[in-house]
C-alpha cells in the first residue's frame, strides 16, 4: 500500500495561496490599465478643451475668459499629475503582486516536484513488492511442481548419480 506524500497539506495550501497570489496580480494589473485609462481620456478631454480655448481665442475673448481657461487648464495638469501618480503607484503595486506570485510559484513547483518524486518512489516500491511476491509464489509453484523425492532433499536423484537441483 503506498504510503501517502508527507508534505500534501503543505502542496495544498501552497497550491491555494498560489492561486490567492495570482489573483492579486491580475486585480492589481487591472487597477494600473485602469488607472493608465483615467489618464489618457484626462488627456483627451484636456486637449479637446484646449481645441475649444483656441477657436474661441481666435474669435477674441475678455479677459474673464482668459483666466477662467487658465485655472481649467492648471486644474487639467493637477488632476494629470495625480493619475500619473497613480499609473506610478498602481505599476509599483502590480509589480510588488507579481514578484509575491513568482516566489510562491517557484515553492509550489518545488513541493510538485518532490511530489512527484514521492509517487516515482512509491510505483517502485510497489513495482518491487510485487515482483517480491510473484517470485515468492513462483517459486513456491515450482516447489510443488517437484517429485516429492526432490521436496524432501533438495536434490534430484537421476539414475546417473546425484544432482543439484
Amino acid at each position: 500500500m503506498p504510503r501517502p506524500f508527507t508534505l500534501q497539506l503543505v502542496l495544498d495550501l501552497t497550491e491555494r495561496r498560489a492561486e490567492t497570489k495570482s489573483r492579486a496580480v491580475k486585480l492589481a494589473h487591472a487597477e494600473w490599465l485602469r488607472a493608465r485609462t483615467q489618464v489618457v481620456r484626462m488627456q483627451q478631454q484636456r486637449a479637446r478643451y484646449n481645441d475649444s480655448l483656441s477657436v474661441r481665442l481666435r474669435q477674441g475673448c475678455t479677459s474673464d475668459v482668459m483666466q477662467e481657461a487658465s485655472e481649467a487648464l492648471r486644474n487639467y495638469q493637477k488632476r494629470l499629475a495625480a493619475g500619473m501618480q497613480m499609473i506610478e503607484s498602481a505599476h509599483a503595486a502590480w509589480q510588488r503582486a507579481l514578484g509575491v506570485w513568482q516566489t510562491e510559484k517557484k515553492r509550489l513547483e518545488a513541493l510538485q516536484v518532490l511530489a512527484r518524486r514521492h509517487a516515482l518512489e512509491e510505483a517502485r516500491r510497489d513495482e518491487k513488492q510485487e515482483r517480491r511476491l510473484h517470485d515468492e509464489l513462483a517459486s513456491k509453484a515450482a516447489y510443488m511442481r517437484m517429485p516429492s523425492q526432490q521436496r524432501e532433499t533438495g536434490f534430484l536423484f537421476l539414475e546417473s548419480g546425484r544432482v543439484e537441483g
